[in-house]
């Protein structure tokens, strides 16, 4: 009986590919949240920055300076979150049992033109 060498397969190489699978899939799925994340940061960035000109040119409503406010904490939210998901790779568990933060509410921004056109299709 001749054995091929070349075709085995040790614990220690299952083991490998599995943890190669989960760090893959964590990645993609830490991939993902960022992605998503720096996206509403910069619609929610869009519209604050908006109010804000319209109050600097002294043209906002006071229910564009209320918009504005309450923008104001979705924004910071969205940057803790960001921030915490920077963290993510550091923790103990990582790339096996990732703890990932609690995702903030997406804000409705009745002027955000994406969600117009969405609306219009």
């Amino acid at each position: 009986m001749n054995i091929d060498w070349s075709q085995l397969i040790t614990r220690a190489m299952k083991e490998a590919v599995v943890q190669a699978a989960q760090l893959a899939q964590a990645k993609a799925e830490l991939a993902t949240k960022n992605l998503k994340t720096v996206a509403q940061i910069a619609r929610i960035q869009d519209r604050f920055d908006t109010l804000g000109y319209g109050i600097d040119a002294g043209e906002a409503t006071a229910e564009d300076e209320a918009e504005q406010a309450v923008l104001l904490l979705s924004l910071k939210a969205w940057k803790t979150y960001k921030f915490a998901l920077g963290k993510v790779t550091v923790q103990p568990t990582w790339y096996e049992a990732p703890v990932w933060p609690v995702e903030p509410a997406i804000p409705v921004i009745v002027a955000d033109p994406d969600a117009r056109a969405a609306d219009q299709m």
